[in-house]
This record gives structure tokens, sequence and C-alpha cells, in this order.
């Protein structure tokens, strides 16, 4: 078996390696390092192997970059069910079209250019151009691609690396909107339904749809007012947040609610804990969330915002407040309170006057009572 043993950093480690041939009878070495037990890289030699006598392995020489990029996404596996769909429509629509013809390997950053201006370029059947962000984002799967395409050295370089940075398409920054004190009473005072904490949850403490989702009844401690709030991907890790009276009543009311739907189902009920459920006791689905948050903002008639812009909420009325920035991020969970202060400095028009007051009656008064002379 073509198993290395090798040592990094006074460790022992693994590689495979072995040479096939292509169609075109010449040889390449398939390899892969960094294997830390033996038996792992093995495995791995194994499934390679298998893979190439599968047909698996792209021929750079043979195969255009519509084929390459269509078959790199499907074997990717790090992507949702959504993600996929959506990328799969942004190669059809947009990057066959320009530029799939193109043998991989002759791909150029003239060609990359050409992508960018035609998608630039194009009208929609409702008479609008393509969305910034979605030129942004079948910009990026091009450049993922070809990443991988390096790293599997099927390519020698990656021609987006060619491109001057004024062609590539600009990142905008991020929009945030948020409720008024008015918009969100409105809301809360004309909303009927059995998860209306759900909304409550959002808008009180800022958490992400995910985290409430997920959150359970053990994470709740009544007595003191905390709730526990699991890992999130990207973010703090699990922080525990103590929240207000009226979020704890709420709370309260929905768990004799769902007391109640457990004792009228009975053996029907299916008790998973979790807090957002339906009346039979099921995590409530996602995949249809944005229809359900849409109906809840007609059935009240309140401004529409997405769901996520309550987190944005919850952050604006902190801050109208006087919440200390570093209070604000401990609520929403950021990494750090810079984060914070990125994303919402536009919230503080008057910090800085404050500022400058506290600064300027604290010099007067110095001023007014000079110390005493011995």
């Amino acid at each position: 078996m073509p198993i290395y043993e090798y040592i990094k950093k006074g460790k022992v480690h693994y590689k495979y390696a072995f040479e096939v041939k292509d169609t075109n009878g010449k040889r390449k070495t398939i390899k892969e390092s960094g294997f830390t037990k033996k038996t792992e890289c093995k495995i791995a030699e194994a499934l390679a192997r298998t893979e190439w006598e599968k047909g698996n392995h792209i021929n750079p020489s043979a195969i255009t970059f519509g084929d390459y990029i269509t078959e790199w996404l499907k074997n990717k596996k790090d992507i949702g069910v959504k993600t996929r769909h959506t990328n799969v429509g942004h190669i059809n629509n947009h990057i066959l079209p320009a530029i799939g013809h193109i043998p991989l390997q002759k791909l150029t950053y003239e060609d990359i250019e050409y992508l960018i201006q035609e998608m630039q370029k194009k009208v929609l059947p409702n008479g609008k151009n393509l969305a910034e962000g979605t030129i942004r984002k079948v910009f990026n799967l091009v450049q993922t691609s070809l990443r991988a395409a390096v790293k599997r050295e099927l390519i020698m370089r990656n021609p987006i690396d060619k491109l001057d940075k004024g062609s590539k398409p600009k990142a905008g920054k991020p929009k945030y909107d948020y409720w008024s004190v008015e918009e969100v009473n409105e809301f809360l005072s004309n909303l009927k339904h059995r998860l209306k904490i759900l909304f409550i949850l959002a808008i009180y403490t800022g958490m992400r749809r995910g985290e409430i989702l997920a959150l359970k009844w053990k994470d709740i401690n009544f007595k003191t007012r905390q709730i526990r709030i699991a890992k999130a991907k990207t973010d703090a890790g699990e922080r525990s947040i103590t929240t207000s009276k009226f979020v704890i009543g709420a709370l309260t009311d929905h768990f004799n609610q769902v007391l109640a739907e457990k004792s009228k189902y009975n053996e029907s009920y299916i008790d998973n804990n979790y807090i957002i459920c339906d009346e039979l006791g099921h995590s409530l689905s996602t995949s249809n969330f944005h229809k359900f948050w849409t109906r809840k903002l007609e059935a009240t008639g309140v401004r529409k915002i997405r769901f996520h812009d309550l987190r944005h909420t919850c952050a604006s009325l902190m801050f109208s407040a006087g919440v200390h920035p570093k209070v604000v991020q401990e609520m929403l969970g950021h990494s750090s309170i810079k984060v914070t202060l990125d994303m919402y400095s536009h919230m503080m028009p008057n910090m800085q006057a404050d500022a400058a007051t506290a600064m300027e009656n604290l010099l007067s008064q110095t001023e007014d009572n000079p110390p005493e002379k011995e």
C-alpha cells in the first residue's frame, strides 16, 4: 500500500500517493497528506482509488468550465439543499451561457470580466437589472470553484488572481431595517397567534431565528429570568442572557398553553421539550417560515421588514434606551464589541454629542471650582 510516514511539528503524520493514467495515457499522481492515523490514511487512499476507477476524476485537458463547475458543485458536500438549488440556478442562468463552453485550462481573466459584464447588462422580465448581490454571489461561486481546481492541480493558477480589483463585483454595505417603538407596539398588540412568544423573544432579546427555534424549556430559568442560548455557528459561543419580567410572563403563559395542548392531545402529543412547536409538539419547520412571517405582517398591517430585522430592532431600541454597546454585544452574542459597533454605529448618532457634553460639564465644573492654593 502506498502509505508514507513523515514527521510534522515533531509528530508522526501519514500520506498516500499513487500513480494513474488519464484517458490520453498521461501519468499523474493522486495524493493527500495530513493524516494523524495510519488507518484513516489507508481508508482515504482506498476511497480515492475507487473514485478514480468510477471515472469521477476529471481530465482537465478535455473538460469545459461549464462541465467542471457543474460536476464540482454536484460533489460538494458542505452546503445545504437550498444553497445548492440556488447555485444550480446561477450556473444554468448566468455561468453556462457566458463562459460554460470555454475549456477549463484556457479560462482567462478576460472571460471572467465578460461574465461580470454580461450579468451587469442583463435585464430581468420585470424590467430591472440583475441585483448587485446576485452578481457578487455568482462571482464568488466561480472563484470558489476555481480555487478548488487549483488545489486539485487541474489548473496551474486561478485566472481571477489577474483580475483588476476595480473589475470585481463590490461588496455593498448590508442594509439594516428596524421598527420604531410605535411599530413594535402595533405589531404585538394586533398579533393573534399561539406562537406570539416567538416574536416577543425576537424583539425583546435579539435572538436569531435558529436560536429561538432551538430553545427548550430546560433553557429557561424562570426564577433568575435567564435564558441559555446554545452555541451558534459563526458568532460567540453558548451564552446566557437576562430578560425582562414581561418576557418571563409571556413564557409562563405559553408554557401553560403547551400544558393544555399536551393534555388535549394526550398520546398523540410528541414531547420534544421545544418551546416553539406546533400543537402536537413538533418543532417548527423553517422551509415555509418566510410565508409564515409574511402572513403575520399582513394580518397586523405593520410595515414590512425581514424577520431577521427584529434582531436589528432589538439593538436599535436598546441603543435608544442608552444601553451600553458592551451589553448589546453580550445580548446579541457578537464575537466582539467591534462587530457590534461596526454594525450599529449609525444607530448611535447622539453618543459623540453626549460625550462632548459630558466633557464640557466636567471641565466647566473644574474651572468654576479651582483647587485651593496652599
